[in-house]
């Protein structure tokens, strides 16, 4: 299997970690962070692990101004960042991805999901019900552009197949891409487990910020990882596409080298 990691623009957070003024105007940080996608190509079918940010997320006036989760992030890219034609770019049709599955419903995981209109689409039956009607909104989740060509496909309930999850979903059949939930960053949060020829990989969307937070953030995830010999995959670390192909990139570095590194993405047999 060849598995891509795609770095589908950069947010901007605010400063400050905690209080009122952080709502106001101004009070950007220097630093940014990746919206990174992650690609399997299988020999049934390409997977799609979350679909990252839409460059409409980047125009004045996409996000409600009533909601105030949205004055904390500003989204950086363009139409050329977006997984679409990131994938186009390394030689993969999006109307042809067989899976695409959401860790979960914020923008910045499935606002790409208009590029997909053949595929299954996989969501836990949890976040599914969190994010629909006024509760959603209120929640802070967006209406989203799910295309017509597939079902949503709400997974839960299932044996145990992976140890210490509570229950999974054998995405292939072959127990080579497994959904299992992570809840905690929203109740129903999902990981996808990858099973390649050498190496184990938890593509853990927003479970922890990088792989040095996961023990603190998630530590049954990091128990987990640690006794399968796993490498987690975070969806905002500049360090996980350079893990994914072996390079060296510092622990926490949101640098213009790892800034380059993100929109190059990468790529391992």
């Amino acid at each position: 299997m060849r598995i891509h990691c795609l770095s589908t623009g950069r947010v901007r957070v605010k400063r400050g970690e905690r209080g009122v003024r952080r709502y106001l105007p101004g009070g950007w940080s220097e630093e940014t962070l990746p919206v990174n996608v992650f690609a399997v190509e299988h020999p049934d079918g390409v997977c799609v692990f979350d679909t990252g940010q839409t460059a409409r997320a980047s125009r004045p006036g996409y996000f409600p101004r009533w909601y105030p989760f949205f004055r904390l992030a500003r989204f950086e890219l363009s139409p050329d960042d977006e997984v679409g034609a990131q994938l186009r770019a390394r030689g993969l049709d999006p109307g042809r991805v067989r899976w695409v599955v959401l860790s979960h419903l914020h923008t910045d995981h499935a606002g790409g999901l208009a590029a997909f209109v053949r595929a299954t689409l996989v969501v836990s039956r949890v976040e599914w019900r969190r994010a629909r009607g006024w509760r959603g909104r209120l929640r802070g989740y967006l209406p989203l552009d799910w295309p017509s060509g597939g079902p949503v496909l709400l997974t839960g309930g299932l044996e145990p197949a992976e140890r210490a999850f509570a229950w999974s979903h054998d995405l292939a059949g072959d127990g080579s891409m497994t959904v299992v939930p992570t809840p905690g960053h929203t109740p129903g949060h999902v990981s996808l487990v990858v099973r390649a020829e050498d190496r184990t990989l938890l593509f853990g969307g927003d479970v922890a910020h990088d792989a040095g937070a996961l023990e603190s953030e998630a530590p049954e995830v990091a128990r987990w990882c640690e006794t399968e010999g796993a490498e987690f995959l975070a969806t905002h670390d500049d360090g996980a596409c350079a893990a994914l192909t072996g390079e060296a990139v510092s622990p926490g570095t949101t640098s213009s080298e790892a800034a380059s590194w993100g929109a190059a993405g990468g790529t391992v047999a």
